[in-house]
């Protein structure tokens, strides 16, 4: 399958309302954790990551709303640039369980809106932090077929720092406090990808930040939510699939960025994954984990750290051009991409 470009990122995070910003701030390792309205089992304030411009009073869809329609300005120049023509969105949304349903309809709605009727809905993937990862390989799959035309995009947003979400993480004992020494900070985040078949680059007039060698996808049959044991079979199963594939398994990666909260659970999931696809892991192991800068993002977490993969090694590792990013939701959907640099990509500084 040829490999996708990365040709465009918007990204709105509660560290920074563009990719730019969120970049540089997580760079320079800035987090947004504060105490909120929202008081645990033993009436101390559940601390969450939250964009501080949007007010607390707001719903879950309400915020992701805010957050997508953000993160979707930054590709806007980007496709005011293109021909004429309709742009196929693949988005992926939370799964269903902790915090309240999302108005998938009212969402896709303000997207839609904001773009003037460019956008045209292909699929919804509510997978949680899977999500992302199966959207890129519904796009890359249509690129290839030529069915996406040449250009396409992929989004994803999620917002568990509403009220009620961080009330859902407090009555499932979730959320890090003192009750729970090992537990998560919820948090929220948007993103949109934009992805180009590479015969596209020269007609459209786009520059490439990076290669999409290839995803894969996942089911693990022991997922967090059962509270069972696991053996990390989905993320062993994924994270194969890449190895054993001539394009991304070619050689070790040069970095890990992993979409997980901070939990043991996720920790041990992937280090019996990665004990068991060495071949395929950066030598010494370098793995940046969403959580420690933008806390439980959900689906939101995927395209943020797919932008930090094309343009963190610029910043602190020259030699880190290929790396492994990866997303286990709750209920045990997983997915995984390995992305490449493109070394005389620019970047702004």
């Amino acid at each position: 399958m040829s490999a996708a470009q990365v040709v465009g990122l918007g990204l709105c995070t509660p560290v920074g309302t563009s990719a730019h910003m969120t970049l540089a701030s997580l760079r320079a390792g800035l987090v947004r954790f504060a105490e909120t309205e929202v008081l645990d089992a033993v009436a101390e304030p559940v601390r969450a990551s939250r964009l501080s411009l949007l007010d607390a009073s707001l719903s879950r869809t309400e915020r992701m709303v805010a957050l997508a329609r953000q993160a979707l300005a930054g590709i806007l120049p980007l496709m005011d640039a293109l021909p004429p023509g309709r742009v196929p969105l693949y988005l992926g949304l939370p799964e269903a369980g902790l915090g309240p349903q999302v108005e998938q309809e009212a969402l896709v709605a303000a997207l839609l809106a904001q773009t003037a009727g460019r956008l045209e809905i292909v699929q919804v993937h509510a997978a949680g932090r899977a999500a992302f990862f199966e959207a890129l390989a519904s796009a890359q799959k249509d690129l290839h077929s030529g069915r996406a035309g040449g250009l396409a995009l992929v989004g994803a947003a999620d917002s568990l720092a509403d009220s009620a979400s961080l009330e859902a993480h407090v009555g499932a004992r979730l959320h890090l406090g003192r009750p729970n020494p090992d537990g998560r900070i919820p948090g929220e985040a948007a993103g949109f990808v934009a992805l180009a078949r590479p015969g596209a680059l020269k007609p459209l007039k786009l520059e490439s930040s990076g290669v999409l060698l290839g995803t894969s996808l996942a089911v693990e049959p022991k997922p967090f939510a059962q509270s069972r044991p696991s053996l990390a079979e989905g993320l062993t199963e994924a994270l194969r699939a890449l190895r054993q594939d001539a394009a991304t398994g070619t050689r070790r990666m040069d970095a890990v960025f992993a979409c997980q909260p901070g939990d043991a659970f996720w920790a041990t999931e992937f280090t019996r994954a990665y004990l068991r696809n060495a071949a395929l892991m950066p030598e010494p192991l370098r793995i940046h984990v969403a959580g420690e800068g933008l806390g439980d993002a959900g689906a939101g977490a995927g395209p943020v750290m797919l932008g930090m993969a094309l343009h963190r090694a610029r910043w602190r590792h020259a030699g880190a051009r290929r790396t492994l990013v990866y997303g286990s939701s709750d209920s045990g959907r997983i997915g995984a991409c390995v992305v490449e640099m493109i070394r005389s990509a620019k970047v702004e500084t």
